[in-house]
């Protein structure tokens, strides 16, 4: 690789891989030790992502006190015996995914420069948003799974890893990432995020109904206009060769409401990339009536 030549900002953290280990190897552990209430709650879980260790654990102390923070320390030194043997088969396989992401860096950026024209927002840069490589010990999904934290002081991306998933001979992956980064540009255009709170709000009943209270009105309403872009709409074809598919079954969850907003408005994205024409409330309005037309 030539000097000074883009790398997509891939991290392989230890620390973060073993509290995440330890939180999937043995639920009844974590309980054990009273950590369940730490680990599900996403502010305090998000400390743990992080290069350095020693950062980890003052943020960690600062969020829930010097006690708390030693009791997670202490449970979570116990499993280090087992995650040395998970570690040793985890951390290449995770360097490999890391080789995947670099070696379509250029493609990806593509579609990310394809996003910032959806979004309006010209100055977003790429190198300043961690991605969390994390493996999986317990997941037999056949594909990844990843979200993403937004935080004024940091923002980043955390990619999940089966431990038994090759590196794929496919471009799937990469619009599952530029799913994650559409969401931390999107929300740079705050103007149509507060139209996005709007709508939300005033379909509230609508939006309960259908992710069943399990999601946030708001983040099922932006997770469906964010699809139906990528990984499920025309970006994914325009740039991942990944043919459309249209969906007709009736939606019972926020995945197939996923797939069937982008089936629907598929003609709609395509003439809004295509024209180089930024998501509004135009926009909305289509997902919004397309989404009521299928709930009768």
């Amino acid at each position: 690789m030539k000097r000074g030549q883009f790398r997509l900002p891939i991290i392989i953290s230890r620390p973060s891989n073993q509290l995440f280990f330890a939180s999937k190897i043995n639920p009844h552990y974590l309980v054990k030790f009273g950590l369940q209430k730490y680990i599900a709650n996403e502010s305090v879980n998000s400390l743990f992502y992080n290069k350095s260790e020693g950062r980890i654990w003052r943020r960690v102390r600062e969020a829930i006190g010097k006690q708390n923070a030693k009791r997670i320390k202490n449970a979570i030194a116990l499993l280090r015996p087992s995650f040395a043997s998970h570690w040793h088969k985890a951390s290449k396989h995770l360097l490999s995914w890391k080789r995947y992401f670099q070696l379509h860096r250029a493609l990806f950026q593509q579609i990310i420069s394809d996003i910032k024209k959806l979004s309006g927002i010209k100055h977003f840069a790429l190198s300043k948003i961690p991605v969390y490589l994390i493996s999986d010990p317990r997941s037999n999904d056949k594909e990844i799974n990843a979200w993403f934290s937004w935080m004024p002081e940091e923002s980043f991306i955390v990619v999940e890893i089966p431990l038994g998933l090759k590196t794929s001979t496919s471009l799937s992956p990469l619009g599952i990432l530029a799913h994650e980064f559409f969401h931390l540009i999107l929300r740079r255009k705050t103007g149509f995020m507060l139209q996005i709170n709007k709508v939300a709000e005033k379909n509230a009943k609508l939006f309960a109904e259908l992710s069943a209270g399990r999601v946030p009105n708001r983040i099922f309403l932006e997770e469906l206009l964010i699809s139906s872009f990528i990984p499920e709409g025309y970006l994914s074809e325009k740039h991942l060769g990944i043919k459309f598919a249209p969906y007709t079954s009736k939606p019972k969850n926020l995945l197939t409401w996923r797939k069937l907003l982008a089936s629907q408005l598929h003609k709609i994205t395509r003439r809004y990339i295509n024209g180089t024409r930024q998501i509004d409330r135009e926009y909305l309005k289509h997902a919004l009536r397309a989404i009521k037309q299928n709930v009768k």
